[in-house]
């Protein structure tokens, strides 16, 4: 701000853009403004504009993380789970990294199978599924043709097995 008052009062007395450069270097040293940045402010001063103030910007807002956001994405979601971030970003307008931080940090949701599920579990539903997955487990040690008599989604053959390690070192 100081530095645009200086440009102004230049401008007022008449100055040129390149002399009011040179006169700010000698003032400022290495904290003055660039020389494109004194000539960008130096025009409208001397073309009789009053105020120091940035203008007002138009369009989107860096950050459209709202709460009208926030339930955007949660309605959306709440009626088609499978869509992806691309899809959500040009029907919403947002931006594909805010619905994602939304999903992730508001929502507690994350991508499972193509899928938004909620992330985050109580501590029943962790005993639960841990009981479950030990039951998963022991069956299949115990039976060779456990694989077989199961139907499992293609995302499930990744699961198994990083289940299988982290119980492993859960109850050892």
């Amino acid at each position: 701000m100081e530095q645009r008052a200086v440009i102004k009062f230049n401008a007022k007395l008449g100055r040129s853009a390149s002399e009011t450069y040179i006169l700010m270097k000698q003032v400022y040293g290495t904290l003055c403004l660039s020389k494109s940045n004194v000539f960008i402010w130096h025009k409208p001063f001397s073309d009789g504009r009053n105020t120091l103030e940035d203008d007002k910007h138009t369009g989107r807002p860096s950050s459209s993380k709202t709460p009208e956001s926030i339930e955007k994405v949660r309605e959306f979601v709440a009626n088609n789970r499978s869509a992806s971030l691309r899809m959500m970003a040009e029907v919403l307008n947002i931006n594909k990294e805010t619905i994602r931080t939304i999903l992730h940090e508001d929502l507690g949701k994350t991508k499972v199978c193509a899928k938004f599920v909620p992330h985050t579990l109580t501590g029943e539903q962790k005993s639960l599924r841990i009981a479950h997955c030990r039951d998963i487990i022991s069956a299949y040690e115990n039976d060779s043709n456990f694989l077989k008599s199961i139907v499992l989604a293609p995302c499930d053959f990744y699961l198994f097995p990083k289940i299988k390690l982290k119980l492993k070192s859960f109850f050892l």
